[in-house]
């Protein structure tokens, strides 16, 4: 008799002992793909269930089609450039947001770029809590936006900094080499490995800088079509992670972007590009060539590179963690490059029209 009693207690104390995952919303909600009448509200449950996310005062409703973990209910019917309240309902747990749907072509807008956030998570929050000052109407990201994308934990670290400002504003990434082109990106992000959208008077493409050389031509071809088949847009505007041209003081920096610039800037030239952003390199940092302006936003978090500003194309360089303001406005986008505490690395315009210099 002791020994069953002995049993049911151990069996009891085990049963206790195990951790219970408590049902709900694990990540998000967080805000992708917007188009002027609606957008896709994502999230991700602690088990496979079915969702519904509630637009207040515009009567949409839209619910998942079966049950998952990974949530992506797109909303339709609504109003271009239109701030509205949504709420989420999941396993038993109710979160809001907000979001405002993309922008008409005679509307003025605003988003931000920035990437690198990964490895500091004090450092990321403190970017984006400045960031969230400016009211983006939505986030490029250059890549990396952790240390090692196949770690489930690394990207609960992520989620944990960035969910309160991805629940108001639509979030673009793109594949940094810190991503691994692991399984993770593509559960949680509802965007193909390249990528290319319209927003306002915008063609925005996504690309993937870690493809392989036995990929390029592919690539290559891919970029030259899209871009030509956007050329009634006013704006052209690039992102991927590795840079086209830099002034980084890191070993082996310079052979890598010498080749990248041979392959891509004839086809950003033919394809009337008039903005490419980049990551990868610790810092910010803007270049000048062929009248193209290139951005290097890779200051949200990981740690800082040096920079030696003496290369033909630099405008300027500075080591500092921020991230980047892009007002855009009819065929002009003004640019503030923005430290956590407010202070301005610098700010200038770029013509939709004009060559820059």
């Amino acid at each position: 008799m002791r020994n069953v009693l002995g049993l049911a207690a151990g069996s009891i104390f085990l049963a206790l002992a195990v951790p219970v995952l408590a049902a709900g919303i694990d990540k998000g909600p967080y805000l992708m793909n917007p188009s002027q009448t609606g957008i896709t509200v994502c999230w991700v449950s602690s088990m496979p269930a079915t969702g519904s996310v509630t637009v207040a005062g515009s009567g949409e409703t839209a619910s998942d089609a079966m049950p998952t973990r990974y949530h992506r209910v797109k909303l339709a019917g609504l109003k271009p450039y239109t701030h509205y309240s949504y709420s989420v309902t999941c396993a038993g747990e109710t979160k809001s947001g907000g979001f405002t749907t993309a922008a008409p072509a005679s509307q003025p807008f605003k988003f931000v770029a920035y990437g690198d956030n990964r490895t500091q998570p004090k450092v990321h929050a403190a970017v984006l809590a400045r960031m969230s000052q400016f009211k983006p109407d939505f986030i490029v990201q250059s890549g990396d936006q952790v240390a090692d994308g196949t770690n489930e934990a690394q990207w609960d670290e992520f989620w944990e900094i960035a969910s309160k400002v991805l629940s108001e504003t639509a979030y673009y990434p793109s594949l940094g080499n810190h991503e691994r082109n692991g399984s993770p990106y593509y559960r949680y992000f509802a965007v193909p490995q390249e990528y290319s959208f319209d927003y306002g008077n915008a063609h925005f493409v996504a690309m993937d800088s870690n493809r392989s050389e036995a990929e390029y031509a592919k690539q290559n071809e891919w970029l030259r079509i899209d871009l030509l088949a956007h050329q009634s847009a006013k704006w052209r505007i690039v992102f991927f992670h590795h840079t086209v041209h830099t002034c980084v003081d890191t070993p082996g920096r310079s052979a890598e972007y010498i080749e990248r610039d041979k392959r891509l800037e004839p086809i950003f030239a033919e394809g009337h590009v008039q903005l490419v952003i980049n990551g990868h390199d610790h810092d910010y940092q803007r270049h000048i060539s062929k009248g193209i302006t290139y951005l290097v936003t890779g200051g949200g978090g990981a740690p800082l590179y040096d920079v030696t500003p003496d290369t033909p194309y630099v405008k300027k360089a500075e080591k500092a963690h921020h991230h980047c303001e892009l007002t855009v406005n009819g065929d002009t986008i003004s640019v503030r490059a923005v430290k956590p505490d407010g202070s301005v690395i610098e700010q200038f315009s770029i013509n939709a029209d004009k060559p820059a210099e």
